[in-house]
């Protein structure tokens, strides 16, 4: 980015020519940040190259053509691309961030959130001991949010309906614990038009994670190339039998289910992936034994709301 006076260098994507100067260039960003740890990096480089230019080092320096090569808010932010482009997305003037040739993962704050980010864009493809994308004997649960079809009453009760959704979520990740399935998560209602968002659009996934990580995967999960078909096709759709209590307002009711009644329902289903459809106002009671009393507190810690750039939590 430059103005008239000066250009703000970008730290996180570089090319850089292997000659003499570059390598002062990189000494002198080091003993900087080395003398005060705090520097942020991309603050040091571009000191450094201030002070190199005005010495007359030799030292050149130019942008990468920003059509080409986005930042975060340029291509993620900017369009509300919040999910892969499809196939018929072309790359066009006008739409100059389908033309990305290098996606730059910045203005989002923390590894967790960046890391959930590109592989909700299937930007993503370390599949690392756990096999995240590849196991051939894990099991998966999976459900969808309900469009609201009342627009003037959710935009009046947009924080409720961030609740639901939260709600919602915590149901499918009980149901994942006794199940022993990883969660796929859906599509988010949430914002100002009630339109499709991923998870970090209202939840800190930071602190998600550090409960969490490893036992969800991103909504475009089945879409990944990696997936085996097995997993990829091996859908199994059922809804959770609402035979429990009911509670709450008549307008809004919360059916609340046992955890015995879900082990009763889907304990002996054997397919990949259990599609279990909407989850709203279903709540899973569990019992009072050591492993379901820690669970608990995992969902009591995981839960905080934050926006799209995870900037802090609330």
């Amino acid at each position: 980015m430059c103005n008239s006076a000066r250009c703000d260098y970008n730290a996180g994507f570089i090319i850089v020519k292997p000659n003499n100067t570059s390598k002062e260039l990189y000494q002198a960003v080091k003993s900087v940040t080395g003398e005060s740890p705090e520097t942020d990096d991309q603050v040091a480089l571009n000191n450094v190259i201030n002070a190199l230019q005005n010495r007359q080092t030799g030292l050149k320096v130019t942008t990468l053509n920003e059509r080409r090569f986005l930042s975060g808010r340029e291509y993620f932010e900017k369009p509300r691309r919040w999910f892969p482009l499809n196939s018929d997305d072309k790359c066009i003037e006008k739409n100059y961030s389908n033309c990305a040739a290098v996606v730059h993962n910045n203005w989002i704050v923390g590894k967790a959130a960046k890391v959930y980010r590109f592989r909700e864009h299937l930007m993503w493809l370390f599949d690392g001991d756990d096999q995240y994308y590849t196991s051939s004997t894990r099991l998966y649960l999976t459900y969808t949010n309900k469009a609201h079809t009342d627009r003037k009453l959710f935009n009046k009760r947009r924080a409720i309906r961030a609740e639901s959704e939260i709600s919602a979520l915590k149901t499918a990740m009980t149901i994942g614990y006794l199940l022993n399935r990883t969660v796929i998560l859906p599509k988010f209602r949430v914002g100002q038009r009630a339109l499709q968002n991923p998870l970090n659009s209202f939840i800190h996934i930071k602190t998600f994670d550090s409960e969490f990580s490893g036992k969800y995967r991103e909504s475009i999960f089945l879409r990944h190339p990696k997936v085996p078909p097995q997993v990829t096709y091996g859908l199994y759709e059922q809804a959770v039998v609402m035979d429990g209590t009911v509670s709450s307002t008549s307008s809004h009711p919360n059916v609340t289910v046992s955890g015995f009644d879900i082990l009763r329902q889907f304990g002996e289903i054997k397919a990949r992936v259990l599609a279990v459809s909407s989850l709203h106002n279903i709540k899973v009671v569990l019992e009072n034994s050591n492993g379901d009393v820690a669970f608990s507190k995992k969902l009591d810690r995981a839960f905080f709301r934050s926006d799209y750039r995870q900037g802090k939590q609330w």
